[in-house]
């Protein structure tokens, strides 16, 4: 088998699995539309095509008759990636399961179908009956079905809300048609990176999530591991895997988002048939828990098990977005008085007043790494 790997995209989140597949071995043959990003200088090989594009794109993989497919933290991309891997004879998820895992509302169906709890939920339009939420205690949450980093996200607190959050929903929805609505639950939130295959399921870390709250609940960082009891990390892992067959993921990296609430209750939020964003599953998990989880992404993709020998050793990680001020200062003292620490950091964007919306409106990050509690 030759050792010429597919990957769809260029950016700055592609880029540390354009590197990891060198350091693997593999050609890299990096695929997107030509924007300058800095994944069309460290691939082997760049192709200029728009990966969306879905006959262009099989032309030009079937001239490089590559040993697998690959792609990180992109819904945008996941589909392709598939599209792809069957044409390429190599086991991935089904199409049924693609349209779940980008879909919040046939997600929640499918799990409540497998028995997985969550809150109440309801599909609505600019023009629904309130009568079909005269049971739902407040707040609730709305969000487009299909979009995700935050986009068209609100609480509402009361009835008098409602409207005005559909039309913020719809507005950033791609389908412009209805929107997501269901019961607000309170809890600390959580993520949990794992990998599947074959139907068979790892759960490799919990992270620690911390947003900016109501109403939009932007990320602003995340820590790894999450500090769980052992109890909770083992009821977690069988609620995952629960959810994971209820919408029948059988192949590479799984991202679920979730909320435990006070009482102990596991309440999902969303589940991702790929990785993490946000430096996630690229940075984090290899750091705080030695595995090679890039690696595993890519021998899926290219129809292999994948190896869970350690790499590393495990560290505590997190990842702090820079939204404030303050934060940015956070940062400048970080890199005088501990610069060691520091593993990864992105270009710094100029700091704004206006309130955010969406994860784009963060303006830049910096990763750490440091001994693990238990160690210190």
């Amino acid at each position: 088998m030759n050792n010429r790997l597919v990957i769809l995209g260029t950016n700055e989140y592609q880029n540390p699995l354009i590197i990891r597949a060198k350091e693997l071995g593999y050609e890299t043959h990096v695929f997107g539309w030509k924007t300058g990003a800095i994944g069309e200088e460290t691939a082997d090989v760049y192709h200029d095509v728009n990966i969306m594009e879905y006959d262009t794109l099989w032309k030009e993989v079937q001239k490089i008759e590559p040993c697998g497919v690959a792609s990180i933290a992109s819904e945008l991309a996941m589909h392709p990636m598939n599209y792809l891997l069957r044409k390429l004879g190599i086991p991935c998820n089904s199409l049924e399961t693609e349209k779940i895992a980008t879909d919040k509302y046939l997600m929640r169906c499918a799990m409540k179908k497998g028995g997985v709890d969550g809150p109440k939920f309801v599909l609505v339009d600019d023009g629904f009956e309130k009568d079909c939420i005269s049971e739902f205690e407040y707040p609730l949450i709305i969000k487009p079905v299909d979009l995700s980093s935050s986009r068209g996200v609100m609480k509402i607190n009361t009835p008098a809300e409602i409207d005005e959050a559909i039309q913020y929903a719809i507005g950033w929805s791609k389908k412009k048609i209805n929107v997501f609505l269901e019961e607000f639950i309170e809890g600390a939130e959580y993520s949990g990176e794992s990998i599947a295959y074959d139907g068979k399921y790892k759960l490799l870390v919990v992270t620690e999530k911390a947003t900016t709250g109501a109403p939009h609940f932007v990320e602003t960082g995340h820590k790894q591991p999450a500090k769980l009891s052992l109890d909770m990390l083992e009821k977690v892992e069988k609620t995952l895997y629960k959810a994971f067959a209820a919408m029948g993921i059988k192949y590479g990296a799984v991202h679920p988002e979730f909320r435990i609430t006070k009482d102990g209750r596991i309440c999902f939020m969303e589940i991702g048939a790929r990785m993490g964003g946000d430096c996630i599953g690229s940075d984090l998990v290899p750091i705080s828990t030695g595995y090679d989880y890039m690696g595993m992404v890519i021998a899926c993709g290219c129809g292999r098990k994948p190896n869970f020998q350690k790499i590393g050793k495990p560290r505590e990680a997190r990842i702090k977005y820079i939204i404030t001020k303050e934060d940015y200062e956070e940062y400048q003292n970080i890199q005088r008085d501990k610069p060691e620490i520091i593993v990864r950091h992105s270009e710094m964007g100029l700091i704004s007043d206006k309130p955010i919306l969406k994860s784009a409106d963060r303006v830049g990050y910096y990763i750490t790494a440091t001994e693990l509690e238990s160690e210190r």
